[in-house]
């Protein structure tokens, strides 16, 4: 819906002659039409219901607020143009003022078009602007009807045709600050620069967002065009949940700073942490039409793709970003999560041979038979292992999940039974719950649950960190005694050449781990919390086609299985994933 940027004009009058009066800026289209208000200090619904000669209900329903709602000053509400407000000719009142309504005719418009959009005739919009014919021009400045505000409001609220420029209430703005040398300074003999520097103290060093704002409209009246200042103002407008206060000003932006890559950022945020996801897409995709090397618009588009259930897109477009920038580490992060949503269904298999050189005699072997699939709630999928152990075999039977949780959760639940004691833990279970973190970070705090003769409880938590073509985690394992504390520490690295699924991997590490399968087993005595166990493991991973996975990994363990006795274990592994 095209939005037309009237002139309004500071002077009103009693006399009924429309040349008298101030344009109305009047927005949308019939029966939706609407015009904004900046709210002074002490504003509520029903001296605005009074004044604009409409229902409190209407203009808390068109802003959807409560009508209880507590109104903040300078912040925009819309104010519904409606029958009781919105007349085809003025009307002699010792109450009310008359403004015409105008509207500047764009190129191929006609009468028709424009008595549409009012919800007038044709011939009102003739006879108001003495026309003979039905034919205008791009330019054409026409009144379509007339707003009927009380004389209360001895000047139309608006003051510019440049949106949302007029200076909130000010009551309570400071005549003087404290400087950083803890000098006064008269705000007055500050230039737009230094308001919109101690508009950004305000916010970021004292939280004062009122004062914030109020110092960035001071500044804005002294240079109404200046984008920085107009983009911070919507940004504060965004952090206190103001919407439209803070799309008037990304819009007044939009229309005349065009190529403004910070705008568009700004933008979307804001239209995307509020679940407009549809509108969020198009201003992302005016911005790269704009900036089109922009890498923080593409991945803000591919954010808005996943959450409009359109992953194919998105992969194209972190594909694409990845391609020219590999070293990318939001979208490297981002790209592997999306392709579980684009190839649903994952089945494979996995082997895995453990040698000892001191501990036992005979190798140890497991195999799983893997299937997933990615849900609306996340990825659900069961596993069949089995291992042959101390000369004897048998099977676990497990079930994992990942549920979403929000933007920046999900979690990781699982459930593993084996009546093979010895060979499995009967019982295995396991919860974790990740964070995905500012820059390129994601977080994870678990807990690991394993139940052979009796119980042990063991605590996780690990941060991973995504820098150029590296991932970094560090991961810790908890384990409470009855007298003492058991330790585990891993770091792991990855190195991508590729894509998601292509890098080469090192991992390095002190004791046993729960996660660590072919080994996990060894957790069921005790005495290994106490002795000291080293490891480290080397793998390759590798996709073919876009949906063929194969993993090789070796590693070795140097465990102390007795007090000051300790032996070698070596390991490899082979695991092959088709995605569909």
């Amino acid at each position: 819906m095209k939005k037309f940027v009237l002139v309004v004009l500071l002077f009103s009058t009693c006399h009924i002659s429309a040349q008298n009066f101030s344009a109305v800026n009047v927005e949308g289209a019939y029966p939706a039409l609407y015009f904004k208000h900046t709210l002074a200090q002490g504003d509520n619904f029903l001296n605005l219901a009074r004044l604009y000669n409409v229902s409190p209900n209407a203009i808390a329903s068109l802003n959807s607020l409560r009508l209880g709602a507590n109104l903040t000053a300078a912040e925009v509400l819309k104010i519904p143009v409606t029958t009781t407000n919105f007349l085809r000719s003025p009307q002699p009142s010792g109450t009310n003022n008359y403004y015409p309504v105008t509207h500047v005719a764009t190129e191929n418009e006609t009468i028709s078009s424009v008595s549409r959009k009012y919800g007038v005739t044709d011939s009102l919009i003739q006879n108001i602007n003495s026309l003979t014919g039905k034919m205008i021009k791009a330019g054409n400045k026409l009144i379509v009807g007339y707003l009927k505000i009380r004389k209360e409001q001895s000047t139309f609220p608006q003051s510019s045709a440049k949106t949302d420029t007029q200076t909130p209430s000010t009551n309570q703005t400071p005549k003087s600050i404290v400087g950083t040398d803890t000098t006064p300074i008269d705000l007055k003999e500050l230039d737009s620069d230094k308001l919109f520097e101690e508009a950004r103290r305000s916010a970021f060093d004292k939280k004062d967002y009122a004062t914030a704002l109020r110092l960035c409209y001071l500044a804005l009246a002294k240079s109404p065009d200046y984008s920085d200042i107009r983009i911070f103002t919507g940004r504060i407008y965004t952090w206190t949940d103001k919407v439209d206060s803070a799309i008037s000003h990304f819009d007044y932006v939009v229309k005349n700073d065009a190529g403004n890559r910070d705008v568009y950022v700004a933008y979307t945020d804001l239209l995307y942490w509020n679940d407009k996801y549809n509108n969020a897409l198009e201003i992302v995709e005016k911005g790269l039409s704009n900036n089109p090397t922009s890498k923080d618009l593409s991945i803000r588009k591919v954010k808005i793709l996943k959450a409009l259930k359109r992953p194919a897109e998105a992969q194209v477009v972190l594909e694409a970003l990845l391609k020219n920038d590999r070293s990318n580490t939001e979208a490297r992060a981002l790209l592997d999560r999306n392709k579980d949503e684009i190839l649903k269904n994952k089945i494979g298999g996995s082997y895995e041979y453990t040698y000892f050189d001191k501990q036992f005699s005979d190798p140890w072997h497991i195999g799983s038979l893997d299937y997933s699939r990615q849900t609306k709630l996340g990825s659900v999928g069961g596993h069949i292992n089995y291992a042959n152990r101390f000369k004897s075999g048998g099977l676990q039977y497990e079930l994992e999940a990942y549920p979403n949780i929000s933007k920046r959760f999900y979690s990781y639940v699982s459930a593993a039974y084996s009546g093979k004691v010895g060979v499995f833990p009967k019982y295995r279970g396991g919860f974790s719950l990740y964070s995905i973190l500012p820059k390129s970070m994601e977080g994870e705090l678990g807990i690991r649950y394993l139940y052979f003769s009796d119980a042990t409880i063991i605590y996780t938590a690990a941060l991973s960190k995504y820098y150029k073509s590296w991932l970094f985690t560090a991961r810790s394992y908890i384990t409470p005694g009855d007298n003492d504390v058991s330790q585990t520490y891993n770091v792991a690295t990855r190195y991508y050449y590729g894509g998601a699924n292509d890098y080469f991997s090192l991992t390095i590490g002190r004791g046993i781990s729960p996660d660590d399968r072919p080994v996990s087993i060894l957790l069921d005595n005790k005495q290994y919390k106490k002795l000291l166990t080293l490891k480290a493991a080397l793998g390759y991973r590798h996709e073919f086609k876009k949906k063929y996975v194969l993993t090789i990994d070796a590693g070795w363990m140097n465990q102390e299985f007795r007090p000051e006795t300790k032996g070698n274990q070596l390991s490899t592994g082979i695991s092959y994933q088709v995605r569909f």
